[in-house]
């Protein structure tokens, strides 16, 4: 379904689960912003790109927006930029903007110390900025695709189409892969057009540097999506008074349960604990920052029946001081005056 010629803001949840695993009943976390009929994605999670045609165009997507590297926040994307390539019927309507983290100086560590642990398990891997990525899908992992589409169906160069950007972070924060990955900062612009403006932030996903939220601001309200965090004075600041907030949400113990004992049960459950927010902590979150109405989602176990999501919701709820909805993939959330009251949304449908 096109949201082309539809006016307003909606939120379309394109996929609601979190982490690097293939589930039935969610895809990858990935979120979909339209504003007057044009669409600003958010992360492209495994799966994700189905349901954006559930409920958007590819003439209408104008931007997406990358929190960070992690695998299960991109391994849609290179299906995004090719399948909207000039596909008759199935085209982008304008050239595609794609920004994301820039590639930093060093692999993030937590300390001088682990740095130098790192520089030797990594034996010289480096890391990629976003500019790096889209030109790595475009002329090495689909160039034989791209090189015969051109060829044969006379097609333009996909880079006329499609440009990726690094998000340069303001010098002034002084953040640092190793010595200050999420340092106290101000929201910062990257990108505008005549319908929305979109500011970023550096949030706490522990070693994953440089990660971010965002907010995209219309004339008709502002959604912020958390990206992947723990707790964060950094994206309060960033949600303040923000009419709708998308949170990542985890339950420690239920996605432990899933895994088997063993040392690489014990890494992940630090490597989550330190990077996530927990169903009972993002209430809190939400009401610090004064946001109109919070909705969970990169939902943490995110397989069928692994979380239980009406306790999720009762807790963020009881902490944040009203309903809070637990997002499913292919929910639509309206922003500004005909957004619903909390616990009116229909699964796949906005009601009025």
């Amino acid at each position: 379904m096109s949201t082309r010629q539809q006016q307003g803001m909606t939120v379309h949840a394109l996929g609601t689960g979190g982490g690097p695993v293939v589930s039935s009943s969610r895809a990858g976390t990935s979120t979909a912003i339209t504003v007057d009929g044009a669409t600003y994605v958010v992360d492209c999670g495994m799966g994700s790109i189905r349901n954006y045609r559930s409920s958007c165009a590819w003439e209408e997507l104008r931007a997406v927006f990358l929190t960070h590297h992690h695998s299960d926040h991109i391994y849609d994307l290179g299906s995004f930029l090719v399948t909207g390539w000039q596909v008759p019927g199935e085209c982008f309507g304008r050239p595609i903007q794609v920004h994301g983290p820039g590639r930093p100086p060093r692999i993030p560590a937590l300390d001088a110390e682990h740095a130098r642990d790192i520089d030797a398990r990594t034996r010289g891997r480096r890391m990629a900025g976003t500019a790096e990525v889209v030109d790595a899908l475009l002329d090495r992992v689909f160039a034989s695709d791209v090189a015969i589409r051109m060829a044969d169906e006379g097609r333009d160069d996909p880079h006329e189409w499609v440009t990726g950007h690094d998000i340069a972070v303001p010098e002034d924060a002084q953040a640092d892969p190793v010595s200050a990955r999420h340092p106290r900062m101000e929201p910062f612009e990257v990108y505008r057009d005549e319908l929305v403006t979109v500011t970023a932030i550096l949030v706490d996903h522990r070693l994953c540097y440089p990660a971010f939220g965002f907010r995209v601001d219309s004339a008709y309200g502002s959604v912020v999506v958390s990206g992947d965090t723990a707790p964060s004075e950094n994206l309060v600041g960033l949600a303040r008074g923000a009419d709708l907030l998308l949170h990542e949400v985890m339950d420690l113990d239920a996605i432990l349960a899933t895994f088997p004992d063993g040392p690489k049960r014990d890494g992940i459950a630090v490597h989550l604990k330190e990077s996530h927010t927990s169903y009972d902590e993002v209430g809190g979150i939400a009401r610090a920052a004064g946001a109109g109405r919070l909705v969970l989602h990169h939902v943490v176990p995110n397989t069928p029946g692994a979380a239980d999501t009406a306790k999720m919701a009762a807790v963020a709820s009881r902490d944040f001081g009203a309903p809070v909805a637990v997002a499913e993939d292919n929910d639509v959330f309206a922003v500004g005056p005909a957004a619903v009251r909390p616990g009116d949304l229909v699964a796949g449908a906005v009601t009025a």
